[in-house]
């Protein structure tokens, strides 16, 4: 087994924790923090928002297409074409499905829930919105993350 398919694998052990995180959220915390209530969830969540940034979710969820782009390219210079296009396609499917999501829909709100503490009537109001919304761009990003996991799995099968 070549330090490439070994990386790759580890590309796919990445994605998959990744979209398992994510489905966790989709399946099960939104709707128990969505039964919370508007007050408790709302601040549950806002808590949860903060911790993110200091985890090594954060950090995976950032390096997995960098990685996955410079394992590419190593691919390609070692002419192992079908690897570098699973990889490929792997990271194209993090940064388009995960990051961008992430980035553009995610991101904004909770920023906009953030932006609420202490305005329990606000919160209140804005919170079965965000719910719905947060989660279903959440089911985007859970499927973005399985896409590339099975990509970098395949990769290391090429």
């Amino acid at each position: 087994m070549t330090i490439l398919t070994l990386a790759s694998l580890g590309l796919g052990l990445m994605a998959g924790l990744v979209a398992g995180i994510f489905l966790a959220f989709s399946d099960f915390i939104m709707r128990g923090l969505e039964s919370a209530g508007a007050d408790a969830g709302a601040e549950a969540m806002r808590g949860l928002n903060r911790t993110v940034y200091a985890s090594k979710f954060l950090l995976m969820l950032k390096a997995l297409p960098v990685l996955a782009l410079a394992l590419a390219a190593t691919a390609f210079l070692l002419e192992r074409p079908g690897m570098a296009a699973w990889l490929g396609f792997g990271a194209v499917s993090h940064i388009a499905l995960v990051m961008l999501a992430t980035l553009i829909r995610n991101v904004p709100m909770n920023t906009r829930l953030e932006s609420l503490t202490g305005e329990t009537q606000a919160s209140a109001a804005y919170w079965p919105g965000y719910v719905s919304r947060w989660t279903g761009w959440n089911h985007v990003r859970t499927v973005g993350a399985m896409i590339s996991c099975a990509c970098f799995l395949m990769a290391s099968a090429a």
